[in-house]
């Protein structure tokens, strides 16, 4: 056996090493890219996720509070002009006069109005709900600019 056998013997081991060391850090990166990206499936969605269309349930149970309320407006809107439309109308005593008649008339359109608001009724709720997740998202994508901006931008011009 000569030097020259042995020490390239030892140069292929060193390399045969090395390459070995290099493959168990890339399974190491691997392993923990793999966890970070377990750890983020449960994560809530970010404001970027959001913006791309995906809701978190708290904007989900925001959503459909803020429907259930412009439905709400719309139904009153409606009662209101109910009321009014009929102080036009003269009244008639033929189903009698008495206060249990008008509180009845009076739940009878009140219920009437909910259903219609609930259907669609007028288009006012769709209009005003439109308007109001409009502002909301004008608010988080100015919040969304404000967040990604530099410290330098940031600082108040006078």
């Amino acid at each position: 056996m000569n030097i020259d056998n042995v020490s390239s013997n030892w140069i292929m081991a060193q390399q045969a090493t090395d390459k070995g060391a290099k493959a168990v850090d890339d399974a190491q990166n691997f392993a923990d890219e793999l966890k970070r990206a377990s750890e983020n499936v449960a994560k809530p969605k970010t404001k970027a996720a959001t913006a791309a269309g995906e809701m978190t349930p708290e904007q989900k149970a925001y959503d459909k509070k803020l429907r259930e309320a412009c439905q709400g407006f719309e139904a009153m809107f409606l009662n209101i002009m109910y009321k009014e439309m009929r102080n036009t109308v003269p009244e008639d005593s033929l189903f009698g006069d008495s206060n249990a008649d008008k509180i009845l008339q009076d739940m009878r359109d009140t219920e009437m109005v909910n259903q219609m608001a609930k259907a669609g009724g007028v288009g006012l709720a769709d209009v005003l709900y439109k308007q109001l997740t409009l502002e909301d998202k004008a608010k988080a994508d100015w919040t969304q600019r404000v967040e990604n901006m530099s410290p330098k931008d940031k600082v108040v011009r006078t």
